[in-house]
């Protein structure tokens, strides 16, 4: 592309946290992402979509004065459910522990504090509560749950939305986590405001229907790891030894900071937390953080990674690792089917980690930074399996060879 031509933004359609047609570019004053939705959910709509589209674009190269052409839809007039909202329906039940989970969330920057959840959880649960009423209204009637109280719920209800979830290809994890909510929303109903409601029928009697197993973990292999390494800068190479060696996730990268990182320990513990996060820092660890801190120069106590703009990695609305690894992964030739996520060295790491000899579960679960320890010992503290030795004793051998050329050796 010659110097000075504007990229024009292609038009896109996700069903991402509903997002619908939409376009992602960035910010001229700012230089950040941002994303502009065109108010149209439906794919079937495209037609619709890129007339706006159209408009959009002539309005970000500046050439769209006119207010005749809009680049938004009109959002459908809402309805006045809640002025005729039942008192103690389901519709207010489960608004009110939308609010409660509104309450419990913390933003981006808040420490992990007890209690707390994170504010991408808490717009699932938003998410996973609303596709339920909507579900409840879809089998009695637009509106319904406006006017239905938990008497009118009935065991038909949960199972058929339970086989409805399940059939639509969500993991085990997935199905039951929604199915919580929809408990939620039950024992919610048995507080004062909302009457003391209570089921008719036996909860633990109804028919479960599970989810789809949970996806084995594959681990890439040592000519997957060289071929990465190889087409890395520095930075990317510090990133990729962070998480297979201190199984540093996205967004542990994102708020690790100079100076909690040194030659002989790092100590990336929280003090409002308490969550254990410390050890022996790899000599090779030590080596490329060195290395990349020197080139830096940042100060102790400033982000050791930020984007090319000067932010965090990991904001609310975008993933600069994700978004680098997915880059790196199709510079080498693999897919998503052959290569996970950046997660993925963190699992990597783990393996060669608890199966080192004489590791307990303890030490496993404060490498992981796990304030529990109930599923450590049946993921990784087991024998490594035959396919996975090549890469586990590659790994292991070159964390204690403090050497920054990856040439493949």
């Amino acid at each position: 592309m010659a110097k000075g031509r504007q990229r024009i933004p292609k038009l896109k359609f996700t069903t991402w946290r509903t997002l619908g047609w939409h376009v992602a570019f960035r910010d001229r004053a700012t230089g950040s992402p941002r994303k502009h939705l065109f108010n149209i959910r439906e794919r079937e709509r495209e037609a619709e979509a890129r007339l706006l589209y159209h408009a959009w674009v002539l309005e970000h190269l500046g050439a769209n004065g006119n207010t005749a052409y809009p680049t938004k839809a009109k959002l459908p007039a809402r309805r006045t459910a809640r002025n005729n909202m039942l008192s103690g329906s389901l519709l207010e039940i489960a608004s009110g522990l939308i609010e409660s989970e509104r309450l419990r969330a913390r933003s981006d920057n808040e420490p992990r504090r007890r209690g707390t959840i994170a504010a991408p959880v808490f717009r699932d649960l938003k998410k996973q509560i609303r596709d339920f009423l909507e579900f409840l209204n879809e089998v009695h009637g637009s509106g319904a749950v406006s006017r239905m109280r938990i008497a009118d719920l009935s065991m038909e209800d949960i199972e058929t939305y339970n086989r409805h979830i399940a059939e639509k290809g969500f993991s085990a994890s997935q199905v039951a986590k929604r199915i919580q909510l929809v408990k939620a929303i039950i024992d919610r109903a048995g507080r004062p405001e909302h009457g003391r409601q209570m089921l008719t029928w036996n909860w633990d009697s109804r028919d479960v229907a599970h989810g789809l197993p949970s996806r084995e973990r594959i681990l890439p292999t040592v000519m997957q790891l060289k071929q990465l390494l190889r087409q890395s800068d520095l930075r990317g190479r510090t990133m990729i030894w962070l998480g297979i060696g201190l199984g540093l996730g996205a967004k542990d990268l994102a708020v690790i900071r100079v100076g909690q990182i040194a030659k002989d320990a790092y100590d990336l513990r929280r003090a409002k937390t308490g969550v254990e996060r410390y050890g022996d820092t790899p000599p090779l660890v030590w080596m490329y953080v060195n290395a990349y801190q020197t080139r830096q120069g940042r100060p102790p106590g400033q982000l050791l990674f930020v984007t090319r703009n000067g932010v965090p990695l990991v904001q609310s609305s975008s993933n600069a690792v994700t978004q680098w690894w997915a880059k790196l992964r199709t510079k080498v030739g693999d897919t998503t089917d052959t290569l996970s996520g950046f997660y993925t060295l963190r699992h990597l790491g783990a393996t060669e980690f608890g199966s080192r000899p004489a590791t307990s579960i303890g030490e496993v679960k404060r490498w992981l930074g796990h304030t529990a320890s109930s599923d450590v010992a049946d993921l990784y503290m087991r024998p490594v399996r035959p396919e996975y030795r090549k890469v586990i004793e590659w790994v292991r051998r070159r964390l204690v060879r403090p050497r920054l050329s990856d040439g493949g050796r």
